[in-house]
């Protein structure tokens, strides 16, 4: 893959171009039962949010638009369903996709990526309002944590254009329920294990009608109006980078379009070590609609690079 545009770290982990296929990206499904083939009960909602796939970003009257550096870019889409902002996200209402890799040491991490994000051209009405977040995270781990990073884009909440930048990261004045119940995974000794806060905050956490919650964290004056061209079928491609510190679990640096915000000192959230995960390093993308209308996060290419801190 070339990489045009891009501005990776010494290291690179992997340079994806979906023209070149999947690359290892899959939908991401909810633990499997160890005592039969079923999902535990919390989890069963978690079995439909929708795959990705692989897009030349076809429409019914712009014809086939192709991706920012070929034919094929990751297509992530929602189903035409959407609950209100202040709770959960019902099922079919995300669209996720994961890439499940290790690692072994600390350092600098950082993501890059062109991606777009469109309404389908199903109904009339430009559709910017259906799309309630789109973003990214890793989750993370070493032999006696876990770490989500990740940053959200915040677009619309009940309807209202809210276009703002979030992190992942736990209010921990919040004294409202995470909102998981039940079994998450067996765990090494047979133990109970379940989602604490600062896991899965796309999924959980308090939320409120400005679509935010307890899991996120908004970055100060980040307000950007991101490109969101005249009909759903003109889509424009945008760069987005996001940089951590594995070592201090900080945030470094968030870069979208033309703007970047110094993150030092705001650190993610870490729990306790989860049980046979030591040392994953799982990228994750996901979209969420905000209105009962489908929705398309296109992903042109993503490539993820590693050098030591300094």
């Amino acid at each position: 893959m070339e990489l045009y545009g891009y501005k990776p770290l010494k290291n690179i982990i992997f340079a994806d171009d979906f023209d070149k296929g999947y690359n290892g990206w899959l939908n991401l499904m909810p633990n499997f039962r160890q005592d039969k083939f079923d999902y535990y009960d919390s989890f069963r909602d978690w079995t439909c949010w929708g795959p990705p796939m692989l897009s030349s970003a076809t429409f019914p009257y712009a014809g086939t638009h192709g991706s920012m550096h070929g034919t094929y870019s990751m297509k992530v889409a929602t189903r035409p369903v959407a609950g209100r902002a202040e709770e959960r996200p019902v099922k079919g209402s995300e669209g996720m996709a994961i890439k499940r890799l290790t690692h072994g040491k600390g350092g600098l991490l950082k993501c890059e990526m062109y991606y777009a994000f469109t309404a389908e051209q199903s109904i009339p009405g430009i559709g910017e309002d259906a799309i309630r977040a789109v973003g990214f995270f890793w989750d993370t781990s070493t032999d006696d944590s876990r770490t989500m990073f990740g940053a959200r884009y915040i677009n619309s909440a009940n309807g209202k254009m809210k276009q703002h930048w979030q992190l992942y990261k736990v209010d921990e004045k919040c004294t409202k329920p995470w909102g998981f119940e039940g079994d998450s995974a067996p765990g090494d000794n047979g133990e109970k294990v379940t989602l604490v806060p600062g896991i899965d905050s796309q999924w959980l956490g308090a939320r409120d009608e400005n679509g935010g919650s307890s899991g996120f964290y908004d970055i100060p004056d980040s307000t950007q109006k991101l490109c969101y061209n005249e009909t759903p079928d003109k889509i424009n491609w945008h760069y987005f980078a996001l940089t951590v510190d594995l070592d201090t679990k900080e945030y470094v640096s968030l870069e979208s379009v033309g703007r970047k915000w110094d993150l030092r000192g705001i650190k993610a959230t870490s729990v306790p070590r989860y049980p046979r995960i030591d040392w994953i390093l799982n990228p994750v993308l996901f979209i969420e609609s905000d209105t009962s209308r489908r929705v398309f996060l296109y992903v042109d290419s993503i490539v993820n690079s590693w050098e030591e801190a300094k």
